[in-house]
């Protein structure tokens, strides 16, 4: 996905057999890290109450109005309205490990 200032490959699993092979065998179940200019920052740890955290925000009126929300929306939106190439182009390496 290309966006203004980035290109994105995402990778979005809940099947834990995807995550690479050290985080697994070190006993962690998530796997987070995001790559910018070829440098890559993992941040799996520290989200285990993330959503419980976000929806007690929004239900104390914080959170995010539609105004904010609706780019993010948008791009889900249309990441699930995508028809799957398969391997081909600049896949996502993870992708290797479903389809490869």
């Amino acid at each position: 996905m290309k966006l203004k200032n980035a290109r994105v490959r995402w990778f979005l699993s809940v099947n834990h057999d995807y995550i690479p092979e050290d985080v697994r065998v070190s006993g962690k179940t998530t796997f987070r890290s995001i790559t910018v200019d070829g440098e890559e920052f993992e941040f799996s740890e520290g989200f285990t109450d993330l959503h419980t955290t976000s929806y007690k925000h929004i239900l104390n009126n914080g959170g995010f109005g539609l105004a904010e929300a609706r780019n993010s929306i948008n791009i889900v939106s249309n990441i699930r309205s995508l028809n799957p190439v398969g391997l081909s182009g600049d896949y996502h390496p993870f992708c290797s490990k479903v389809i490869g």
